[in-house]
């Protein structure tokens, strides 16, 4: 009897071990790099408009039970895009975000604190343009594991979702709106990210 007990509490400690196991994942990319999606919204006086790419890459370590993690995410600056190509090309020169110089958006995080369910009140490193800055920003992080259901969506083992959007001033990451530019681009801009990364 005790040998049977043992051998129940020895399983069930293993079970939970596996669950609160933390994990790395790894932003989906190549066939699935369309899943991902990182925007920039600008709402001035005289124009708004939204800069989208699909190129967001990084990896993140997460563990549902302690509801816990860290991770860097990056976000390619030469592909956004605003629906007209001249802007494209002004906002990645070296007058704007500089692209050349800078090709990334960096986020990296410091501290992750749950916010009950999935969401998360995340602090990290903002890095735009070179300049970096520390900021705490709303994220949800959605985990699933490995299931046909998951499969079927495309994806191979254990996936997470993490989504996040938060306001920034381009003056704040040392980039100057051009006197052409005034009032048709905001120096005050929502930057948004929502990506899929995967744990075998």
């Amino acid at each position: 009897m005790n040998n049977r007990l043992t051998l129940a509490a020895s399983l069930l400690a293993l079970s939970a071990f596996g669950f609160a196991a933390e994990k790395t994942f790894t932003v989906v990319g190549d066939r699935l790099e369309y899943r991902n999606l990182a925007t920039v919204v600008s709402e001035s006086e005289f124009e708004a408009f939204t800069g989208k790419t699909t190129k967001v890459s990084g990896s993140l370590t997460f563990d549902m039970a302690k509801k816990t993690g860290s991770g860097t995410i990056m976000v390619d600056v030469a592909s956004i895009q605003t629906g007209i190509p001249t802007r494209d090309e002004h906002m990645r020169s070296a007058q704007w975000l500089d692209a050349e110089k800078f090709p990334s958006i960096k986020f990296e995080t410091k501290s992750v604190k749950s916010a009950g369910g999935d969401k998360y009140r995340v602090t990290g490193n903002l890095t735009l343009h070179g300049v970096t800055k520390t900021i705490t920003v709303n994220a949800t992080v959605k985990y699933r594991a490995a299931s046909p259901a998951v499969k079927a969506a495309g994806f191979d083992g254990d996936v997470v979702q993490i989504a996040t959007k938060f306001d920034i001033k381009l003056s704040d990451y040392g980039v100057t709106i051009p006197a052409p530019a005034q009032g048709k681009v905001s120096n005050e801009v929502t930057l948004g990210i929502s990506a899929y990364a995967t744990a075998k």
